[in-house]
C-alpha cells in the first residue's frame, strides 16, 4: 500500500483511483507503489541504472557493515544526529537509497525523488511510514514551493543537464526558515586536470556494456599496481607515487583509506569498479564553482549558509552548500 499519509502531506488535494493518483486533474500512474511523473528511461539509463543493477546494496551501511555513509553525512552537513528527527526532507536524486536509509534512521520523513530506475530503491528500503518514493525530474518537481524543512541533494547536481538551473529550482522548495544541503563536484584545476576529464570525452559516448567490461577487466591489475606504488620504500616516495597515480591512472583505489581498513581487497576492488565506472560513464558531469553556488544561494534567499570546498588539492574535491547550525 502506498504511503497515503505522506502523499497527502505533500499533495493535499490528491486522490487515489485504482492505480493512479489524480493531482490537479492530471492522472499520475502508480507502479510498484511509486508515483511515476516521468518515464522509466532517462539520460541516467545505461550508467546509473547499470550501477544500481550491479551494485544495488554496495553503499548501504546496513549491508557493507560500515558506518561510512552515516559518517559522511554527519561530516559534510556538520549537523548533529538529533537535528534530523521529524524533519520533512526533499531528497533530490536518491539513487539506490543509501542516503535515504541513513536519513530515515535519523528520524526524518523523506520524499525520495529520482528521474528513473526507482524499483531498486523501493526494494532496498522496503516499507517505512516515513518514506515516500517518487519518480520525477528534479529540474521540474511536481510539489508546491516552500514546502520542505530540508532540501537535500547529495552527489547528484553535477550529473544533471543544467546544474545551475537545477540548483535554483530545488532551492525554491525549502521553507522560508528551511535548511539546505547540496553537494557538487568542485570546479578546481586539480580536478579538471585529473584522468577522469581527459577520458570522459571518449568514455561518456561509449556503449555502457562495453565500457563496464573494460573497467571490470582493467580495475584489478590497476588496483594491484597502484598498491605496489604505495608500498615502494622509502615510505615518503611510495606516498608521492601513489598520490601521482590518483591523478594519472584511471582507477579509484580506496585501499589506504582508514574507513575501509578492515575490508579485504575484493571489497575494495568492487568499490573501485563501481566508482571508476561512475566517473567515466555519466552523460553529464559538470562541476559548479563555489562562487556560482554562493551566488545562487544568495539569490534564492537561503539564510545562514556557507559554501565550502573539501579536498581542494585532491583529484576528487567537492563543494558543499549547507545551512550553518
Amino acid at each position: 500500500m502506498i504511503n497515503y499519509k505522506l502523499l497527502k502531506e505533500i499533495f493535499p488535494n490528491a486522490e487515489i483511483i485504482d492505480d493512479k493518483i489524480i493531482i490537479n486533474n492530471k492522472k499520475i500512474p502508480i507502479e510498484n507503489l511509486i508515483p511515476r511523473f516521468t518515464p522509466n528511461q532517462s539520460y541516467s539509463t545505461g550508467n546509473f541504472s547499470r550501477l544500481r543493477d550491479k551494485f544495488a546494496e554496495l553503499q548501504f551501511d546496513s549491508k557493507n557493515n560500515t558506518t561510512d555513509r552515516l559518517n559522511t553525512i554527519l561530516e559534510r552537513t556538520q549537523w548533529k544526529k538529533d537535528f534530523f528527527k521529524d524533519k520533512l526532507i526533499l531528497e533530490c536524486g536518491c539513487g539506490a537509497g543509501p542516503d535515504t536509509e541513513i536519513l530515515l534512521k535519523l528520524g526524518a520523513k523523506v520524499i525520495a525523488v529520482d528521474i528513473a530506475g526507482l524499483d531498486i530503491a523501493q526494494k532496498n528500503l522496503g516499507h517505512n511510514d516515513n518514506l515516500l518514493i517518487i519518480q520525477a525530474d528534479i529540474s521540474d518537481l511536481p510539489f508546491s514551493k516552500n514546502m520542505f524543512d530540508i532540501v537535500w541533494c547529495h552527489r547528484v547536481l553535477q550529473h544533471t543537464p543544467a546544474p545551475e538551473k537545477v540548483l535554483k529550482h530545488i532551492l525554491s522548495y525549502k521553507k522560508s526558515n528551511g535548511f539546505v544541503f547540496v553537494h557538487s563536484y568542485a570546479k578546481t584545476l586539480p580536478q579538471m586536470f585529473s584522468w577522469k576529464y581527459f577520458l570522459r570525452p571518449l568514455t561518456k559516448n561509449m556503449n555502457d556494456k562495453f565500457l563496464y567490461k573494460l573497467v571490470e577487466i582493467f580495475t584489478p591489475p590497476l588496483f594491484y599496481f597502484t598498491c605496489f606504488l604505495r608500498k615502494i620504500p622509502p615510505n615518503i616516495l611510495g606516498k608521492i607515487l601513489f598520490k601521482i597515480s590518483q591523478f594519472t591512472i584511471p582507477i579509484r583505489n580506496y585501499r589506504f583509506i582508514d574507513k575501509f581498513d578492515n575490508k579485504d581487497n575484493q571489497f575494495i576492488i568492487e568499490y573501485a569498479i563501481h566508482d571508476t565506472f561512475d566517473a567515466l560513464s555519466p552523460k553529464y558531469d559538470s562541476p559548479t564553482s563555489a562562487k556560482k553556488i554562493k551566488e545562487i544561494a544568495k539569490n534564492s534567499d537561503v539564510k545562514n549558509f556557507e559554501v565550502v570546498t573539501m579536498g581542494k588539492f585532491s583529484p576528487t574535491p567537492i563543494t558543499l552548500l549547507r545551512t550553518i547550525k
